[in-house]
């Protein structure tokens, strides 16, 4: 049952994560065309600082569904709905907070850079885009029980629908030439008509949580919440304050330039963290199952982690500097420069592979004994930031993630999970981390070189060029498939456990036929 539900999870997640980018390349490009790049950068950063705001979403979620995962399992209601009146109280009482907060910010955010804006237009521009996500958190709290029950595709579904629409609204405002207010009017609606939605099918799914039985409120939630908060702000720090930094360095244009790099990338991370953090509830699932082979479990999924992370780290490296030129209709101040392009690939594959030992930190209630590392975390991938982007520009901003990420973070949770999960060495983490990076360089070196030889024909026109993606594209995953089918067993299991599963999926809807 876990694995169809992680299977649905990851099928609706995927086909949106597919589906929005498409919209958003076209949205974007069109944008900066009609609007100007400073516009562009002005509402990235705002939604940057919107997201510091709006920091208690994901690490209530967090801290909700690992108290949730147990009592779920067992079907006992009365607990569940004891964890879920006490949080229900904290999620009114921060959405007061979000909204106060957010006033006050908005007020002072025009002091940030110089706008290309008035200072009461960037102000109204600040608030249509917070206040929902303050309403948001008086409408969540079924939805999280919804996703702790790992049935998340049944909201997700409805949500990336109303993703993409937005989309498709923002493309026809910007064809029909109208002010840019009704692109963060767009943006600000999608926030909580989505919220909206998703609870109103959590409790069509759950109509025993409007019970009003008179339970003590469960006060576990509070003290776990207080743990995933500071996680949630360290995992900001590492990877949302570039634009803040450069916004203050740089000013808003190069902020857009900025953004249009990361848009690329981001959009990959979504497609394949889509596929990576899917089964994140069964492994909550799976720590609470006394017979369950967790570490085998965990080494599949590692190294389907970083067999994804290679691929897509190598295909960027090679290809986002002409991507982007293409994109933005060879705007010189878009170029991208072999460093720009390492450090992304580098991240992107850093990012992606330290999923599997994330969640499993996470799902045994570990991120409370790594609070001490994630203020390190956060503060130095800050301080590093502001001394390296005055040297190199974005570069430095993106050599700062580097750092902190192979070294804070690195060295600490996987020795974490490895010592109070596995009780393993965690020795043999590194060991296999360093080998499958090792593969990755020889091969990314490979396709880069093999790139070059072939400028001649990808640059004479974008067809040549997006004939040329998916010829790397192929070969790459021809290359890594079968590097990691005969060199880790774990890989050939994963991939064994994926195709049964199809297979029985494919017998069971032709008995449904016959």
């Amino acid at each position: 049952m876990r694995t169809k539900y992680s299977f649905y999870n990851f099928l609706v997640s995927l086909i949106t994560s597919v589906a929005l980018p498409i919209f958003g390349f076209i949205k974007v490009r069109m944008f900066i065309d009609l609007y100007g790049s400073d516009l562009n950068g002005l509402q990235l950063t705002i939604m940057n600082v919107i997201t510091f705001l709006n920091v208690f979403e994901l690490s209530y979620s967090l801290a909700f569904r690992q108290l949730l995962f147990k009592p779920l399992a067992e079907n006992d209601r009365d607990r569940v709905l004891s964890i879920y009146n006490g949080a229900v109280k904290v999620f009114r009482f921060t959405g007061m907070a979000v909204l106060v907060v957010g006033a006050l910010t908005a007020l002072l955010f025009p002091m940030f850079a110089e706008s290309p804006l008035g200072y009461g237009e960037t102000v109204t521009m600040f608030l249509i885009l917070c206040v929902p996500f303050g309403l948001s958190y008086f409408l969540m709290g079924p939805n999280f029980v919804i996703i702790a029950d790992q049935k998340e595709y049944k909201i997700n579904i409805w949500i990336q629908t109303i993703a993409i629409f937005r989309m498709v609204l923002m493309v026809g405002v910007i064809l029909l030439k109208l002010p840019y207010i009704y692109i963060f009017l767009i943006e600000g609606l999608q926030v909580f008509i989505a919220n909206f939605i998703a609870r109103r099918i959590a409790l069509k799914n759950y109509p025993w949580l409007k019970e009003n039985k008179q339970l003590p409120y469960d006060d576990a939630f509070q003290k776990n919440a207080k743990y995933t908060i500071i996680q949630r702000l360290s995992t900001l720090a590492t990877n949302n304050t570039d634009n803040l930094v450069i916004t203050f360095f740089m000013g808003y244009t190069m902020t857009s330039v900025y953004g249009s790099y990361s848009y690329l990338t981001e959009s990959v991370s979504k497609i394949i963290n889509s596929a990576i953090t899917s089964p994140i509830n069964s492994f909550g699932n799976l720590f609470n199952d006394s017979g369950a082979d967790s570490y085998s479990v965990f080494t599949e999924f590692f190294n389907f982690a970083v067999y994804i992370a290679s691929i897509i780290g190598v295909c960027i490296f090679v290809v986002i500097g002409r991507f982007v030129l293409i994109w933005m209709k060879m705007r010189p101040e878009y170029s991208v420069t072999i460093l720009i392009a390492f450090l992304f690939a580098i991240n992107i594959f850093y990012m992606t592979m330290r999923e599997p030992i994330i969640i499993c930190r996470d799902a045994n209630g570990l991120f409370k004994d790594a609070k001490n590392n994630a203020y390190l975390l956060a503060i130095s991938k800050v301080v590093l930031s502001i001394v390296l982007i005055q040297p190199l520009g974005i570069a430095g901003v993106l050599a700062a993630t580097m750092l902190t990420n192979w070294t804070v973070d690195f060295l600490y949770n996987p020795v974490l999970v490895y010592k109070k999960v596995f009780h393993l060495n965690p020795l043999r983490y590194y060991k296999m981390v360093f080998t499958r990076l090792g593969v990755a360089i020889l091969i990314g070196a490979a396709a880069y070189a093999g790139w070059q030889t072939q400028q001649a024909f990808v640059t004479s026109s974008t067809l040549h060029f997006l004939m040329g993606c998916v010829a790397l594209g192929l070969i790459v995953f021809v290359v890594f498939t079968i590097v990691y089918w005969f060199s880790y067993a774990s890989f050939r299991k994963l991939i064994q456990r994926g195709w049964r599963l199809i297979r029985h999926k494919m017998n069971k809807n032709k008995e449904v036929q016959a």
